[in-house]
């Protein structure tokens, strides 16, 4: 999987592409590895993730051709936050998707067949009923401005993926973060 990110934090613009590739699965264990480049620098690693606990076994990142050893623990969780939460997101998704297609909140504007690389399949898009709206998550009270939302399944699956992801929150913090699968291959 290969993501596009944009982020304007506070009026601060980041750009970057995010990849995984999963290599190996043991049970809930996946072994997936990653690659960042963000203005003009790389880094990558892999890391060992229970994908059914979301717990970060181990994790490897190399900065400027330089592998740190394997973190594990705290550090393990910092790192995967920092590098591969994109690939959290993706693993519990279809557990989570009612957060974000609640009709409460979002309903669905239809279905539409979309190119990712050479692999094509139906996504389905999520727009919010009305903007804008507060959404109270783990004690914090979001106002949200704007929020699309595309998701399918690949072929040979039957899990959904986000497609594409575009949030805009003004309170308590500004932010404008969209993040957009550009390739995926399925194995």
């Amino acid at each position: 999987m290969e993501f596009k990110v944009s982020d304007v934090s506070n009026g601060t613009a980041n750009n970057s592409t995010i990849s995984y590739r999963v290599v190996n699965t043991d049970g809930s264990l996946y072994t997936a590895n990653f690659t960042l480049s963000a203005g003009g620098t790389n880094e990558s690693g892999s890391a060992v993730v229970d994908v059914n606990a979301l717990t970060v076994q181990s994790i490897t990142v190399t900065f400027g051709g330089q592998t740190l050893p394997p973190f594990q623990g705290a550090q393990a969780k910092t790192y995967f936050d920092t590098f591969m939460a994109l690939f959290g997101l993706e693993v519990t998704f279809n557990n989570e998707e009612g957060v974000f297609t609640d009709s409460a909140y979002f309903h669905s504007t239809g279905s539409s067949t979309v190119s990712f690389g050479s692999v094509q399949f139906p996504v389905t898009t999520w727009v919010a009923n009305n903007l804008p709206f507060s959404l109270n998550d783990c004690g914090v009270t979001d106002t949200i401005t704007a929020y699309t939302l595309q998701v399918g399944s690949p072929p040979g699956t039957s899990l959904n993926f986000i497609t594409y992801l575009h949030v805009t929150t003004t309170a308590p913090n500004t932010e404008d973060v969209t993040f957009q699968l550009v390739s995926i291959t399925v194995a």
